[in-house]
């Protein structure tokens, strides 16, 4: 096994990304049966664009997968930047926008 040739292979698969940090909202939970009746994860991804443009770090907000979280009757949010992790729950556009400032507030 030689692990010198295969760390430069990986090395030159990795690129600089242009983002800082990830805002992930769950795709998942709109679909559950328990889960938010007239919420869906796009409106949510657009709040989240919306409050959290003018952070000096650039922030990617992407649709993914189960977070593991799985509220009732809302949708797990997560953000990953500066090696922080934080999430919360979003029943409501409104709320999404309250949980998409206090985001963009702690990440500064």
């Amino acid at each position: 096994m030689n692990t010198s040739n295969d760390s430069a292979a990986a090395g030159s698969l990795i690129v600089k990304a242009k983002f800082g940090g990830l805002a992930l909202v769950c795709g998942e939970c709109e679909k559950r049966s328990n889960g938010p009746s007239k919420l869906k994860a796009k409106q949510v991804r657009k709040v989240f664009k919306k409050e959290l443009h003018n952070l000096p770090t650039r922030l990617r907000v992407v649709q993914c997968s189960c977070l593991g979280m799985c509220p009732k009757k809302a949708i797990a949010v997560s953000v990953v930047a500066g090696g922080r992790p934080l999430a919360a729950e979003v029943h409501s556009e409104d709320e999404a926008s309250l949980v998409g400032g206090s985001f963009a507030r702690s990440l500064r």
